[in-house]
C-alpha cells in the first residue's frame, strides 16, 4: 500500500440527501480526507469514477437506478478504483454487499448516524479509519492466471481430517475460489475466520452458500463438524475448535485487534488436529493469524500461504512468512487445487494399504 502526502480525495456516493450532508460533514471534518464529488446513483457513481479518478470511493449498499454491487461491478470494469460500501441495515438484505465485495469492493461497514445515536462516534471513527487504509489498495480487475503445476508437499500422504483458513481484505472472493475449487464432495470440515464489520456475519455466511458448494453454517455455540461443511463465527465471536470433532466459539474481549482471529483458530487447531489439519492463510491486512499458523506448523500440521501477486492485500500471508508458517507458497488459483490433490492422495494411500 502506498501512504498519502496529500489529501486523500474521496467519491461519496448516498441517495438520501440528509444522510449525503451528514456523511460529508463527517469527511470534511477529517483534514486528511476531501470530497471531491457526490453522487446519488448507482450509474452517477461509475460516470463520476471515471470522470473524477478519486483515491477512493465510499458508497452506499442500496442505491437508485442500480445498486452499489452493481455499481462495483461497472467501477472495477472500467475504472478500477477502492471501494468501501456502507449500509444502516445488516442481516440477509446484506448480501449484495457481499457480493460487492466478491466483485471488488474492500471492505463492508455500518453507516454512521447522526450525533444522536450512541454508536455514532465509533461507526464514524471505523468508517474514517476504513477510508485511509482503503485508500492504498491497490486493486484490480482481476489477476492472470498462472500455469504453475501444483507441487504437492512432502508430507502429502498423511490423513487430514480439518481444514482451518484465516483472511480479511479481499477475503470474500478468495473464499468463493478456494471452496469452489475444493468442491462439493471435499472429505474435511472447513473452519473460517473472515474478518467482516459488525452486523454482517450472518449476510457473508448466506451469500457464500449461494455461491460454493458446500453446505456453510454460521456459528454461535458448539457444533459437531461435519466433512465438507464450512463453518463460520456469528457477530462478534471468534471461531475455535474446542475439542476434536467440535467447533466452538469465543467472546471477543476489549484487548482483542481482530474478530473473528485467525491466530485463535490456527493455535485451537494446533492443540486438537496438529499434524492431521491443514492451516491456509490468504489476503488480509495486518498480522492476524501469522502466530497461530507458527503453532500449526510446529505441532506438524501442513501450511499454505496465499502468494503477494494473487493477493488484494498482501499483509497477512507475508507476516506467517516472515515467521515461516508458511511451508507452501501458492497462487489463488493453485490453492484449491492443491489441498484437494493433497488429500486425494492421502485416500489413495490409505486405499492401498
Amino acid at each position: 500500500m502506498k501512504p498519502f502526502s496529500a489529501p486523500i480525495r474521496v467519491l461519496l456516493v448516498e441517495d438520501s440527501p440528509s444522510q449525503l450532508q451528514l456523511l460529508r460533514s463527517y469527511l470534511e471534518a477529517t483534514p486528511d480526507l476531501i470530497v471531491v464529488g457526490t453522487a446519488t446513483t448507482g450509474q452517477e457513481a461509475v460516470q463520476s469514477t471515471i470522470r473524477l479518478r478519486p483515491n477512493i470511493v465510499a458508497m452506499d449498499i442500496h442505491l437508485p437506478v442500480f445498486d452499489g454491487y452493481e455499481a462495483t461491478r461497472q467501477i472495477m470494469q472500467h475504472q478500477p478504483t477502492p471501494i468501501v460500501l456502507f449500509s444502516a441495515s445488516a442481516g440477509n438484505a446484506e448480501q449484495r454487499a457481499m457480493a460487492a465485495l466478491a466483485a471488488g469492493a474492500l471492505a463492508v461497514v455500518r453507516k454512521p448516524a447522526g450525533p444522536g445515536d450512541p454508536a455514532s462516534a465509533t461507526d464514524r471513527e471505523h468508517f474514517i479509519r476504513t477510508l485511509r487504509l482503503m485508500a492504498g489498495v491497490k486493486v484490480v480487475t482481476r489477476h492472470p492466471p498462472r500455469v504453475t503445476p501444483v507441487r504437492l508437499p512432502r508430507s502429502a500422504g498423511a490423513n487430514v481430517d480439518l481444514v482451518a483458513i484465516a483472511s480479511s481484505t479481499g477475503g470474500p472472493a478468495a473464499l468463493q475460489t478456494l471452496l469452489s475449487d475444493l468442491g462439493p464432495r471435499f472429505p474435511a470440515p472447513i473452519v473460517i475466520a473472515q474478518h467482516v464489520a459488525v452486523g454482517f456475519a450472518q449476510a457473508l455466511v448466506g451469500w457464500l452458500a449461494s455461491v460454493v458448494p458446500q453446505p456453510v453454517h454460521l456459528v454461535n455455540g458448539e457444533l459437531p463438524l461435519t466433512p465438507g461443511h464450512v463453518y463460520l463465527p456469528a457477530d462478534n465471536l471468534h471461531v475455535v475448535i474446542s475439542q476434536t470433532g467440535s467447533v466452538g466459539v469465543l467472546p471477543i474481549s476489549d484487548t482483542d485487534r481482530y474478530c473473528p482471529s485467525g491466530d485463535y483458530l490456527f493455535a485451537s487447531v494446533a492443540r486438537h488436529y496438529g499434524p492431521r489439519a491443514i492451516g491456509v492463510i490468504m489476503t488480509g491486512m495486518g498480522e492476524d493469524g501469522a502466530r497461530g499458523l507458527a503453532e500449526l506448523a510446529a505441532a506438524g500440521g501442513i501450511t499454505f500461504g496465499q502468494d503477494e501477486a494473487s493477493c488484494v492485500v498482501y499483509g497477512m500471508p507475508k507476516a506467517a512468512k516472515a515467521l515461516g508458517a508458511v511451508r507452501h507458497e501458492l497462487p489463488l488459483e493453485r490453492l484449491g487445487l492443491a489441498i484437494a490433490a493433497l488429500i486425494a492422495q492421502a485416500q489413495a494411500k490409505d486405499e492401498l494399504c
